[in-house]
């Protein structure tokens, strides 16, 4: 009966943790089946894990402006695929193209960004083929 008490316990522990990471995984924020592409100055980078985050300002055609907010994938892809923590920095201009969020929010997932040299910057996966498409 001690064995069954602690083995149930050790499944109980293992569903619980689990479903938190597969929580964090998900891309249910983002409307996937759409790209939209936003040009603007940064105004903050995060260079932290699990996630980097960019915040730009984006000029509305009313003049104004919309802070928009890009998550990233982690640092390490990041660096793994060339991306340093000084890529892009406060003050500079750069057209991004997100996932949007699903809610409307400005912002949204990363997929490319064109730098201020004009060079693209993609994410991991199928973004890849834009870059080396775009980068020649």
């Amino acid at each position: 009966m001690n064995k069954s008490i602690v083995f149930l316990m050790s499944v109980a522990v293992f569903a619980v943790t689990s479903l938190t990471a597969f929580g964090h995984h998900s891309f249910a924020l983002f409307d996937l089946t759409k790209q939209v592409t936003i040009k603007g100055v940064v105004t903050k980078v995060e260079w932290t894990n699990p996630h980097v985050w960019v915040e730009a300002d984006v000029p509305q055609k009313d003049g104004t402006r919309v802070k928009w907010g890009v998550e990233f994938t982690s640092i390490n892809h990041l660096t793994r695929l060339g991306m340093k923590a000084n890529t892009i920095k406060p003050g500079d201009t750069v057209e991004f193209t997100v996932n949007p969020y699903a809610d409307g929010t400005p912002g949204g997932r990363f997929q490319h960004m064109k730098l201020p040299s004009g060079k693209y910057f993609c994410d991991v996966g199928a973004a890849q083929q834009f870059c080396e498409e775009n980068n020649k």
